[in-house]
Order: C-alpha cells, then sequence, then structure tokens
C-alpha cells in the first residue's frame, strides 16, 4: 500500500503543473488564418501575356491587392477569364506559409460557357 502513494503522488504532482491549454496557445506564435487573405474586392487584375510561353497558354491575368500591409500578386494563364467577375463568385479558400511566403489560394464558381469549362483557381503570394 505505501508504494502505491509515491506513485500517486507523482502523477497527481505532474497532472498539476501542467499549463493550462490558454497557456500552451498563448506561448506559440500565432497561426495565419485564412481572414489574412485580401479580399476578392481588394483585388485588382489586368491582362497579361508571358512573353517566354507560346499563345494561347501565356495570356491570362495579372493579380494584384493590398491587405494587412502587405502586397500580394498572382497570375493565371491559359485563359481568357477574368476570376475577379462577379459570376465566378470568387473566395478565399485555403491559406499556407512556405519558403518565408504566404499564399493564399482561392475558388469560385465552376461554369461552361460556349461549350468550354472555367474552374476559378488564384493564388495570391506575398513574401512573409
Amino acid at each position: 500500500m505505501i508504494g502505491l502513494v509515491p506513485n500517486f503522488y507523482v502523477a497527481f504532482s505532474a497532472i498539476i503543473h501542467l499549463p493550462s491549454r490558454s497557456q500552451a496557445q498563448a506561448s506559440r506564435p500565432q497561426a495565419t488564418g485564412i481572414d489574412q487573405c485580401p479580399p476578392p474586392r481588394d483585388i485588382q487584375s489586368k491582362p497579361y501575356t508571358d512573353p517566354d510561353v507560346p499563345a494561347p497558354y501565356g495570356e491570362g491575368y495579372q493579380y494584384t491587392a493590398t491587405a494587412n500591409g502587405k502586397a500580394w500578386t498572382g497570375q493565371t494563364a491559359a485563359t481568357k477569364d477574368d476570376y475577379l467577375a462577379p459570376e465566378y463568385e470568387l473566395k478565399a479558400e485555403a491559406i499556407n506559409e512556405r519558403n518565408d511566403k504566404i499564399h493564399c489560394d482561392y475558388g469560385g464558381k465552376r461554369l461552361i460557357k460556349n461549350g468550354e469549362v472555367a474552374n476559378p483557381y488564384l493564388r495570391l503570394t506575398t513574401i512573409k
């Protein structure tokens, strides 16, 4: 019976001294949330042609935005569709960090126009 008392004491003591969930969360760096992505209304677009890629594959749009003190940029290729058009209902779907850059991925409503499928996807990137 005496052998159980020290073991019980050690387990109880360890549980008491565990940091609370809020303390553990406070010590971690704040994660980047999807709310850090520029809203579509703040994104500007202009037609873009990549001179190193043959037509129609190098034709698309250049997208830029400024949000949360950061400059964002991205482009689409092989499309004549500007995904900022209201019919695409573009919205931020995911955010991730890789190689000191933040990437916001946008998707929207899939449309079929004149037999061609437009499945909107846009990635905006900034240096962290």
